[in-house]
């Protein structure tokens, strides 16, 4: 299995950076790291290497992942280690050992499962810190209301062939046991559960599923089979729910609209700007002054930093049909 899941928060490449976060900082220091016939690497050379091909990288990283943390206060920087020592050990159990674990790590650019654990750690904190930031207005909160559809629960069958898949629901049409159905002929995972995909949102699912899938009513199952890329599918929600009034869920409507607006790259330069600002951080280091350039100047939209590359497992993913998320 390897780690391919991006979440693209639109601005800090923080993968392999961190590792080298903690190589004191470049100080100089005379002591030898390597040594052999005529060959000697003093720790200052290398900490002088390293600060020319790393050095603003790495001090753009420390010093947001400091700005994060003042953000918040110290239960919420628990909860998320904690999440992060816990993500790490879920996925781990799928793995028959702990050699193999460590290869799927390396594999995917980790130098340990600590380095794993600490990224998950960094990302959560950044997502923390940058959408307690965002401000969500009343008009964006009403019509984020009267577009939501609450989360139905949902079950299906998955098959290669149309004419297979149109013998099903006729199969159902005559009385048929969906459940059954669905074990007997499914090729998703969820056929040893009767097809059973659990709650699903909005947004969680492939265009063409979810379109068919929040048409139907209680009880309903699709006529004709609905085509995705993954297959055929015949589609029944088994339970439909009225979403509530809007104070009940503009709670759950705001976290989702921050969310969105976290994949805007712009507005998480702004905010990360504000944030400078707010804690007047200032680089005395001649050589890494343009560190910060990518956020403090007028025209730092466009940062460079590329994609997180997170690496998070869903360990709640409801089936194969899951739509690529860029989130968490």
């Amino acid at each position: 299995m390897q780690f391919t899941k991006k979440l693209s928060l639109a601005t800090l490449s923080l993968a392999s950076i961190f590792a080298l976060a903690g190589c004191d900082q470049f100080k100089g220091d005379s002591s030898t790291i390597a040594k052999g016939d005529g060959i000697e690497i003093k720790q200052e050379d290398f900490n002088a290497e390293l600060k020319d091909k790393a050095g603003e990288q790495v001090i753009q990283q420390m010093v947001l992942s400091d700005i994060f943390e003042k953000e918040l206060d110290g239960d919420k920087i628990k909860e998320l280690k904690d999440q992060a020592t816990q993500q790490t050990a879920l996925l781990k159990e799928q793995y028959d050992d702990d050699d193999q674990f460590q290869t799927v790590l390396a594999s995917s650019g980790f130098s340990s499962e600590k380095a794993y654990e600490k990224q998950l750690y960094l990302y959560s904190l950044m997502s923390e810190a940058i959408s307690k930031n965002i401000d969500i207005n009343d008009k964006e909160l009403k019509k984020a209301y009267d577009d939501y559809q609450a989360p139905i629960e949902a079950s299906h069958i998955l098959v290669d062939d149309e004419d297979k898949a149109k013998d099903i629901i006729k199969q159902l049409d005559d009385g048929a046991d969906f459940s059954k159905l669905a074990k007997d002929n499914s090729k998703d995972t969820t056929a040893n559960n009767g097809g059973s995909l659990g709650e699903i949102s909005k947004g969680q699912m492939v265009p063409e599923f979810e379109d068919a899938a929040f048409k139907l009513k209680e009880g309903e199952y699709t006529k004709e089979p609905v085509k995705t890329k993954y297959g055929y599918h015949v589609i029944k929600v088994t339970k439909k729910k009225d979403k509530g009034s809007f104070d009940d869920e503009k709670g759950q409507l705001k976290e989702s609209l921050q969310q969105e607006k976290m994949q805007d790259q712009g507005t998480v330069n702004k905010i990360i700007k504000q944030l400078i600002d707010k804690y007047n951080v200032k680089i005395n280091d001649d050589d890494l002054k343009d560190a910060l350039n990518n956020f403090i100047s007028e025209n730092g939209s466009e940062n460079k930093g590329g994609e997180i590359n997170s690496n998070q497992q869903d360990n709640n993913n409801k089936s194969d049909e899951n739509s690529e998320q860029d989130n968490n």
